[in-house]
């Protein structure tokens, strides 16, 4: 049975899909490293002994970056373990005459851990974005030049963190 080129065939998809699902798992962790790196050398400058506390506003720009490439890495993650669940996994079983519930993708869909990385990306995000631009408007405030750039670029921080929610709300 096994011998059969399109269980073989099935067989080295599941296998390359399992690889990439591996890979995107590895990325997402390399990422949340570089996202707190850069946040922490970011806060580092903002509150040194320079004081160079506009800094901050950059973080949301890295927050938003990190976090985009992380949930895109999430919804890639997603569709390649649906592909698995539905097309690749009972597509083996039938030709296996096994039990579509012994398949991997399968058994994890009914008993799935609920997504709490996913959602803390998003809650951080959020916070990275809200926390920086209160506290750079509550420390500039008397630069009215200044209030006008982080008005500006706080509105379009704004709306990209609204879109990245929207976008990645599944």
């Amino acid at each position: 049975m096994s011998s059969s080129p399109t269980i073989a065939h099935l067989e080295t998809l599941r296998a390359d899909i399992g690889d990439e699902i591996k890979r995107r798992i590895e990325q997402r962790d390399k990422f949340s490293i570089q996202l707190t790196i850069a946040l922490s050398v970011i806060v580092g400058v903002a509150f040194s002994q320079q004081g160079f506390g506009r800094a901050l506003i950059a973080a949301p720009l890295v927050s938003i970056y990190f976090t985009v490439l992380i949930l895109y890495s999430y919804e890639v993650h997603r569709v390649l373990a649906r592909y698995l669940r539905e097309e690749i996994e009972p597509a083996l079983s039938s030709l296996c005459d096994t039990s579509p519930d012994l398949e991997w993708e399968g058994y994890y869909a009914r008993h799935e851990v609920p997504g709490i990385r996913k959602q803390f990306f998003i809650s951080a995000l959020w916070a990275v974005l809200l926390v920086s631009l209160a506290y750079l408007f509550a420390r500039e405030s008397s630069d009215k030049g200044f209030l006008i750039v982080l008005t500006v670029v706080g509105s379009i921080y704004l709306v990209a963190c609204v879109v990245v929610s929207w976008t990645f709300r599944h």
